[in-house]
């Protein structure tokens, strides 16, 4: 039983016209390998959001615990200075903002990008080796053979330059 194809292409445009035709077909599950981004398809990524998020966080958590350190824990009177002193707890606030959102930024990133991930099966495929240099490939992901088979016949009709079984 096949769980999926992977279906390579000569040309940018010929993907592109072949994600349309799939995703008009309610074909889901898809995902490219092509040398270069495509332009025609949105990079939608949480990281941005995420970093800044964990910024704010990072700079709200750090001058909260500075306010309750320097007038509720540990109270000190030095030299007359008013216990909540706020400008003196701007830069460790900025230390910390930037800690959170860095810490943030290289776990969500390989979060995002489910690394490490050494092996992926479709690796295995002739195909695969052109994807950095000159392939544009396709990988549809289905368990239902219906759905497979009506994949196939689409991505038939666009004449591609490979097509390969993947196995479940």
């Amino acid at each position: 039983m096949s769980a999926g194809l992977l279906v390579m292409f000569e040309t940018e445009p010929a993907l592109c016209e072949a994600l349309e035709r799939l995703r008009a077909g309610h074909i889901e599950n898809l995902r490219t390998y092509t040398p270069k981004p495509l332009e025609s398809e949105p990079a939608h990524s949480p990281l941005p959001l995420i970093v800044f998020v964990a910024g704010v966080t990072g700079s709200i958590a750090g001058f909260a615990l500075q306010v309750y350190a320097n007038t509720s824990a540990y109270p000190l009177d030095i030299g007359g200075r008013p216990r909540y002193s706020w400008p003196a707890f701007i830069p460790i606030t900025f230390e910390i903002g930037v800690l959170f959102a860095v810490l943030a930024a290289v776990f969500g990133y390989l979060a995002i990008n489910r690394m490490p991930r050494l092996y992926e099966r479709v690796d295995d495929f002739d195909s695969m080796r052109e994807a950095l240099r000159a392939g544009w490939l396709v990988a549809i992901r289905a368990d239902d053979p219906e759905l497979l088979a009506r994949a196939r016949a689409i991505v038939d009709r666009l004449h591609p330059a490979a097509i390969e079984e993947m196995a479940a």
